[in-house]
């Protein structure tokens, strides 16, 4: 069986070939589809809103632009780093982990968890902590907004492989499906270095999700396939996004 490591989050994301491949992440798709949610949901001016697993905040950025109070925490102390030349009056970021309770930053009107930031555990339980801290850290009333890969969708096309040159790198990736998680192994030519890194997010049907966040206290309201809020198909949506209420 292929030996996987378990807290692969705690150094892949703290690197710079972590931003570099990821850097078309696309800065408009991000805007439109927080300003979508904040009309769907009638968030107002003057709330507060918490980024869950920022990185750097590019979500955090649009939120506060739409005049909210938000709070963005990471595990990655280089994005936090890199978050922080934002801070403001009305935007802060800490380090954190997700795993342990974060009401320390007070109660939230709305929490986000954006881009498949979750599902990185070998542990089950550690799942179900964090989403029982997102239920004591909302206010009543209070939504939670879950965004998360649909496996379903890209699932029966693995093993799958890519590859991507920057300016700095050479990426080389395979993806595949191992022990109930989608795994990406991570090949990088720098400098005449190689550096490997893997990726391992669970894979959750919208089932296991929608489990999650009832177990937790939640009530889910409403469910999506994609970032223009289309109805979710389990073989034809790229992402599962799950919009719950504290009650």
């Amino acid at each position: 069986m292929e030996e996987i490591d378990n807290n692969w989050y705690e150094t892949w994301f703290d690197t710079e070939f972590y931003h570099d491949l990821y850097s078309h992440r696309d800065e408009e798709e991000a805007r439109i589809f927080i300003s979508t949610m904040i009309m769907f949901l009638e968030i107002h001016p003057g709330q507060r809103v918490m980024d869950m697993a920022c990185g750097k905040g590019r979500h955090s950025r649009v939120l506060e632009s739409h005049g909210l109070e938000v709070v963005g925490f990471d595990l990655s102390n280089h994005s936090i780093e890199e978050a922080k030349i934002y801070e403001s009056e009305t935007m802060a970021f800490d380090f954190h982990d997700m795993r342990k309770s974060f009401t320390k930053f007070g109660k939230f009107d709305v929490i986000f968890n954006l881009f498949t930031s979750f599902g990185y555990f070998s542990d089950p339980e550690d799942d179900q902590k964090t989403i029982r801290n997102v239920h004591k850290a909302l206010v009543t009333e209070g939504f939670f907004v879950q965004d998360y890969l649909n496996a379903a969708s890209v699932i029966d096309s693995l093993p799958q492989n890519g590859s991507k040159e920057t300016e700095t790198s050479n990426f080389s990736w395979k993806k595949h499906v191992a022990d109930g998680f989608i795994l990406k192994d991570i090949t990088v030519e720098n400098g005449g270095d190689q550096h490997h890194f893997q990726e391992k997010v669970k894979v959750y049907s919208l089932e296991e999700l929608v489990k999650l966040h009832e177990e937790a206290g939640l009530k889910v309201q409403d469910v999506f396939g994609s970032y223009e809020l289309d109805p979710y198909s389990e073989k034809e949506s790229p992402r599962i996004i799950i919009i719950s209420k504290k009650v």
